[in-house]
């Protein structure tokens, strides 16, 4: 198996083994982001193959191309959920009050990571302000360009 390899619009992905069954690529040169002033992790994890043409590469070149536009809509999602279901969150509705104006840039998530399965993709915020994210961050997954669910990692084994 060739540890690296070259896809248009993504470029070098290096070749790791996942947790459990998954196989792991990740993006030698990710995206850089506005929003958070950095590069964000891209990794495509496949169950049980090493094939990674079996990923849906144009949507992922299209979510890599325009980063921070994903990077807002997972955003504004988790606000619209934070406000809808505070508990989800670790938050009573008594301390809603300084999450309810919306400010991407303010907004209590950081450190995010772009990860890519074979029928859905997440954007893993690893870090953030909220109870939620003790200790392994909260992710918004995506079904195709649409944010579709909040998913709390607290019961998540640390990977390492």
């Amino acid at each position: 198996m060739t540890s690296t390899v070259s896809r248009p619009g993504i470029g070098p992905l290096i070749f790791d083994r996942g947790p459990g069954a998954l196989r792991g690529w990740a993006a030698q040169r990710p995206p850089h982001s506005s929003l958070y002033s950095e590069p964000v992790e891209v990794n495509i994890l496949l169950d049980g193959t090493d094939d990674l043409d079996r990923a849906d590469l144009p949507l992922i070149v299209e979510v890599l191309g325009r980063v921070d536009h994903y990077l807002e809509a997972g955003l504004r999602f988790v606000h619209r959920v934070l406000l809808s279901d505070p508990a989800l969150f670790g938050l009573t509705e008594a301390e809603l009050d300084s999450y309810r104006n919306f400010r991407v840039e303010e907004f209590p998530l950081a450190s995010p990571e772009l990860n890519f399965y074979l029928d859905e993709w997440h954007i893993r915020f690893a870090d953030g302000r909220l109870p939620i994210c003790h200790p392994y961050g909260l992710a918004v997954t995506f079904h195709r360009r649409t944010p579709v669910r909040v998913d709390d990692l607290s019961d998540s084994e640390e990977i390492g």
